[in-house]
């Protein structure tokens, strides 16, 4: 959620199950509290104007959303995707307003602040409203045309997506319509999602003052997306991500590259041993370099000038430091802990962190902005271990690849060099043995890395999808190069 951020009001929790914007701690609650986010998709856009602000600029509105713009919220989600998620956006008919639709008593001038208690059940009631006036007012339109796609690929009763963008000054939100509803389903009964032809609405992304550009961070949420950047402003949060510490401008950002990776948009590859390699840009490619397994790892991506991250101005390597175990869960309701204490509100050891290049941590200050030139690992750049072992803090601001228990990783990035072509070389190292067993999901794309190097094994890498199978050497030599590795660990890069 952006812009508006809201204290949650205690309900009486449901069923325990998946939760919702939980950064894909699960992935079985498709439908219930995330919208696809493979193949294709139907998603309705709901515009709704109320007089006495700014009117929406519908030709802008209706080009932004089209499939064949540019830089619209389409070719957007279809770049970041490496064209594994097709929506195609229909725009509902216009709900006019003469007045505030929201009690005025509570929201003087129609304005709802942040961290209003009130405006849940008044977003809620909204929301209701909206989506039966869009289905009594969109003559010959179905609701049930909105669901082509689900957990398994196939329709399965739930809209693909929703989202709703007024003229009035209502922040931003990813509202999780069918968690909190308390009243009419618009299908005769009470509670949980609303439905209509036959088919549930369980979350909606709206976005206030006709801002498109928030909308494609809103929208995120509803893949499972949770907040990158610092609710409490101590520092800004993550930066490079569509879901971090964006202006909400026309330079959208791609989505930073965990959330590609969790998302199955990106072609990632499992660094084991000691590597040289090339690394293309991610948005053309994907490619996304994890080093390391389990809750803690470093990724690494090739970010630069480019369709949609037209604000950088060079290219480098982006590093981030991962922690999965930072305040992310999968019990229903918990993604209301996050809204009050966000993933990433500690700037030294958030969920994910960006990995400075020039080791001045500048970052984590209250205007800190990032640095293209200084920020990137570009020529000569180098990570590796500190060997103090003292924990990352305000106190050791020591870049590093230790994890943030001080205790080294076994992990280096070296030798960059940044070709005139857009590819990046690269050396990574990682432990040598145990990384490539690990997979996001049991089967289909990016499930599991394309490539996990193992010592012995060709340049090609292990396809650890299908399996390592047998070593190419014998068990006695693979043990000399592993124990030849782990000495050469200890060592430092010299470019």
């Amino acid at each position: 959620m952006s812009r508006l951020v809201l204290l949650v009001v205690s309900l009486a929790p449901l069923a325990a199950r998946a939760d919702y914007m939980d950064h894909f701690v699960v992935r079985e609650d498709v439908g219930v509290h995330k919208a696809p986010y493979l193949g294709n998709a139907e998603v309705l856009l709901m515009p709704v104007e109320v007089a006495g602000f700014p009117p929406l600029d519908l030709d802008r509105l209706y080009a932004f959303f089209a499939a064949d713009n540019p830089q619209g919220f389409v070719k957007f989600m279809e770049t970041a995707s490496l064209g594994r998620y097709h929506p195609h956006v229909n725009i509902g008919p216009v709900i006019r307003y003469t007045g505030c639709p929201l009690d005025t008593t509570k929201f003087p001038g129609c304005v709802v602040a942040r961290g209003d208690f009130a405006a849940f059940a008044a977003g809620i009631n909204l929301i209701r409203e909206v989506v039966r006036r869009t289905n009594e007012e969109a003559v010959g339109f179905d609701f049930g045309a909105l669901d082509v796609n689900g957990r398994r690929g196939t329709p399965d009763g739930w809209v693909d997506g929703v989202m709703l963008l007024t003229n009035m000054p209502f922040g931003g939100i990813a509202f999780p319509v069918g968690y909190f509803n308390r009243g009419d389903n618009l299908a005769g009964a009470t509670g949980g999602p609303l439905i209509v032809d036959g088919v549930k609405v369980g979350h909606v992304a709206i976005a206030g003052d006709g801002d498109l550009y928030t909308m494609v961070h809103e929208f995120s949420h509803l893949l499972g997306l949770t907040d990158l950047y610092a609710e409490n402003r101590t520092y800004p949060g993550l930066q490079l991500s569509v879901m971090g510490a964006w202006g909400y401008d026309p330079n959208i950002p791609l989505h930073d590259a965990e959330s590609r990776f969790r998302l199955r948009w990106g072609n990632w590859h499992q660094v084991q041993g000691k590597q040289k390699v090339v690394i293309a840009p991610a948005e053309g490619t994907g490619e996304v370099w994890r080093l390391g397994t389990g809750d803690e790892y470093f990724l690494v991506e090739n970010r630069g000038p480019g369709q949609f991250d037209r604000s950088f101005t060079t290219r480098g390597l982006a590093v981030y430091h991962v922690d999965r175990r930072v305040k992310l869960a999968g019990e229903e309701g918990r993604f209301q802990d996050r809204i009050l204490d966000c993933v990433n509100c500690d700037a030294f050891h958030p969920y994910i962190m960006n990995v400075q290049a020039d080791e001045k941590f500048e970052l984590q200050q209250p205007q800190a902005k990032f640095s293209y030139e200084d920020d990137l690992f570009r020529d000569g750049a180098f990570l590796g271990a500190d060997p103090s072992g003292v924990p990352l803090s305000a106190d050791h601001p020591v870049a590093s690849t230790n994890w943030y228990s001080g205790q080294p990783s076994g992990i280096e990035i070296g030798q960059i060099r940044v070709s005139d072509d857009g590819a990046i070389t690269a050396t990574l190292i990682a432990p040598s043995e145990g990384q490539c067993g690990e997979k996001l999901c049991d089967e289909g794309e990016a499930c599991a890395p394309l490539t996990c190097e193992s010592p012995g094994e060709s340049s090609a890498g292990c396809q650890c999808g299908a399996g390592q199978g047998p070593l190419v050497l014998g068990a006695l030599l693979l043990l000399l190069l592993e124990q030849r590795l782990r000495r050469r660990q200890q060592r430092v890069f010299r470019a």
